[in-house]
C-alpha cells in the first residue's frame, strides 16, 4: 500500500508489496530517478573506456561488462517495482546502494584488465546488499509465499556464486561470473513460468526502462556535441564534423521515436493480471520485453561511442578503425533488433510487416561492418541515419494502432 513518506515513522515500518491502485498510473519516485542518474555514471565510464580503447576486442569486453552492470541496475529496479520503498529504511538503503554504484563506476576501467577483483567486489557488495533487502522482505505475510521464497533463494544463490568468484583468479573468476548470471536469469524464468500464483504489484517497470533509454540516449548526444563544439573545429574548421554530428543527432532522434512510439506504461500491470489460460504466454512476453532492453540500451551507448569516434576521425584526420566501425554498426543494429523484439513481445505488438522491416534493417546495419571501411565516416553515418529515418517513415505510414512519441495513444 502506498503511503506518504515521513521520517517520523522511523525505521521500523514493515515492508509491503506495492498494491495501491488509487492512481491511474504509478510513476517512479524522485529517489528512483536519482538512483538511475547515479547509475548512469557507471554506464558513462563504460562508454569512456570503450572510446579510449576502441578495438574489436574491447567492443566485446564492453558488451560483457555492460551486461553485468545493466543486470545490477535491473535487479534494483525490479526490487523497487515490487515493493513500496517509501519508508525511511528503504530510502536510506537505496542511498547506500547509490554510493556502492559510485564505487562500481570507479572499478569499470579495470574490470577486464587486471582489476577484475575490485570490479567483482563492487558488484558483490551491491548484490549482497540487495539480498539483505530481500531477506528483510521474507518476513512479510503475503500471498504467493512459495513464489516469494523461491525468488529470494534464487537471488541468494546468485550472490553466493558471484561471491565465490572473489576467491578464484581469472579466467576461473570470469566463469563464475557467467555461472552467477545464468543462475539469476534461469531463476527468473523458473519462478515466473513455473508458479501460477505470483506477487502482483502495481508496476511502473516500463517507465523505469523508458527512463533508462532516455538516459543512455544522452551518451549519443554528448558525442554529437563534439562535432558542434567550435573550440575543437575553429582552428582549421572542418564542416564534415558538424555534418556527421547532424546525422548522429538524427540517429538519436529516430531511435527515440521508434522506441517511444510503441511505449506502453501499463504493460506489466496487464501481463501480471492475466487470469485466463494465457497467463504463461503473457509472462513469457513480459520476460522477453524486459530482457530485450539489454540490446536497446547497450546498442544506444555503443552507437554513441561509434558516432563520437567518427566525428573525431574526421576532425583530426585519422583512420576510423575497425573498433569504431563495430561499435557504430553493431550498436545501431542491436538497438534496431532489440527494440523490434521488445515491441513484438507486447500485447499490442507491432505487426509482422513492421517487425520484418526492423529485422531487415538490422541485417543491413550488420552488413555495413563488411563494407564500411570502404566509405568515409561521414558517408557511413549518413547511411545509418537514412536507415533509421526510413524506419520511422515506414512505421508512421502503417495503418492500425498508433501512439505519439510520448507513448500516448493518438
Amino acid at each position: 500500500m502506498k503511503t506518504k513518506f515521513s521520517f517520523s515513522r522511523g525505521l521500523g515500518r514493515p515492508l509491503s508489496v506495492y498494491t495501491d491502485e488509487g492512481e491511474p498510473v504509478r510513476h517512479a519516485t524522485w529517489l528512483e530517478l536519482f538512483f538511475d542518474l547515479v547509475f548512469v555514471v557507471a554506464i558513462a565510464e563504460l562508454a569512456r573506456h570503450l572510446h579510449s580503447n576502441l578495438t574489436p576486442l574491447e567492443v566485446g569486453h564492453f558488451a560483457m561488462q555492460f551486461l553485468l552492470v545493466w543486470w545490477v541496475w535491473l535487479a534494483y529496479s525490479y526490487y523497487a517495482d515490487l515493493y513500496d520503498t517509501t519508508d525511511t529504511f528503504s530510502r536510506l538503503a537505496m542511498i547506500v546502494a547509490m554510493f556502492l554504484v559510485i564505487f562500481l563506476s570507479e572499478t569499470v576501467p579495470g574490470g577486464l584488465h587486471g582489476g577484475s577483483f575490485t570490479f567483482a567486489l563492487a558488484i558483490f557488495l551491491l548484490r549482497l546488499f540487495l539480498t539483505g533487502l530481500y531477506l528483510r522482505a521474507r518476513s512479510m505475510d503475503i500471498e504467493a509465499k512459495t513464489f516469494h521464497n523461491y525468488w529470494i533463494a534464487s537471488d541468494a544463490l546468485t550472490t553466493l556464486v558471484w561471491g565465490l568468484s572473489l576467491l578464484v583468479p581469472p579466467p576461473g573468476r570470469y566463469g563464475l561470473w557467467i555461472a552467477s548470471f545464468v543462475i539469476s536469469i534461469a531463476g527468473v524464468f523458473v519462478v515466473y513460468l513455473g508458479f501460477n500464483a505470483v506477487l502482483v504489484q502495481v508496476s511502473h517497470f516500463p517507465e523505469r526502462l523508458g527512463l533508462m533509454t532516455i538516459l543512455v540516449l544522452g551518451e549519443t548526444i554528448i558525442a554529437v556535441s563534439v562535432g558542434t563544439d567550435l573550440r575543437t573545429t575553429v582552428a582549421g574548421f572542418n564542416p564534415m564534423g558538424v555534418i556527421i554530428a547532424a546525422f548522429g543527432f538524427s540517429i538519436s532522434v529516430s531511435a527515440w521515436w521508434l522506441y517511444f512510439r510503441h511505449f506502453d506504461e501499463r504493460l506489466i500491470d496487464r501481463l501480471l493480471r492475466t487470469e485466463s489460460d494465457d497467463w504463461l504466454r503473457a509472462r513469457e512476453r513480459g520476460l522477453v520485453y524486459v530482457f530485450s532492453h539489454y540490446f536497446v540500451h547497450a546498442g544506444i551507448v555503443a552507437a554513441g561511442v561509434g558516432v563520437g569516434a567518427a566525428i573525431e576521425a574526421t576532425i583530426h584526420h585519422h583512420a576510423f578503425g575497425l573498433g569504431g566501425l563495430l561499435a557504430l554498426c553493431l550498436g545501431t543494429a542491436a538497438f534496431m533488433l532489440g527494440s523490434g523484439v521488445c515491441h513484438r513481445a507486447t500485447p499490442s505488438a507491432i505487426d509482422s510487416r513492421v517487425f520484418r522491416a526492423r529485422v531487415g534493417m538490422t541485417a543491413v546495419l550488420c552488413a555495413l561492418v563488411l563494407v564500411g571501411e570502404m566509405f568515409a565516416p561521414v558517408v557511413l553515418v549518413a547511411v545509418i541515419s537514412l536507415v533509421y529515418v526510413a524506419a520511422v517513415v515506414f512505421e508512421e505510414r502503417q495503418p492500425g494502432r498508433k501512439t505519439t512519441p510520448t507513448g500516448v495513444k493518438a
